[in-house]
């Protein structure tokens, strides 16, 4: 067994071709493909981290909005105290089932407000734990 993990190991580590037992453990070799449509620049290092995460486990991520000015958002029907008036906030689209996108989202510690809209696009921030 000890000699079959660090096999699998050595080959996730050196780019071997064992890439369907490796996504078992984790250490997928899918490509990470997020589209800024928006500003790049303004998202918090974090949220970034979790939309590569979002990509490398259900494929190509579009950020639709990042950073608003006020006019913007209020055209938008965003809140008054909307985080992305702030550089805190991002909405974004990826092609997969939403309850699993949703639970996926939920399950990480750097994402406090997380939201599914009808529309197909989800929003995730940085403040407190919430949904609405």
């Amino acid at each position: 067994m000890r000699n079959t993990i660090a096999t699998i190991m050595i080959l996730v580590m050196t780019g071997g071709t064992l890439t369907g037992c490796a996504n078992l453990f984790g250490f997928g070799s899918q490509s990470v493909t997020v589209n800024y449509q928006d500003t790049k620049w303004c998202v918090p290092r974090k949220l970034k981290r979790v939309l590569r995460n979002v990509s490398r486990r259900y494929g190509p991520v579009t950020v639709h909005s990042t950073k608003r000015g006020w006019f913007e958002n209020w055209r938008k029907g965003g809140a008054s105290n909307s985080l992305h008036l702030r550089c805190q906030a991002v909405d974004f689209s990826v092609r997969a089932d939403p309850a699993s996108v949703i639970a996926y989202l939920k399950s990480q510690r750097a994402v406090g407000g997380y939201k599914y809209y009808a529309s197909g696009h989800y929003h995730i921030d940085t403040g407190p734990r919430r949904t609405w």
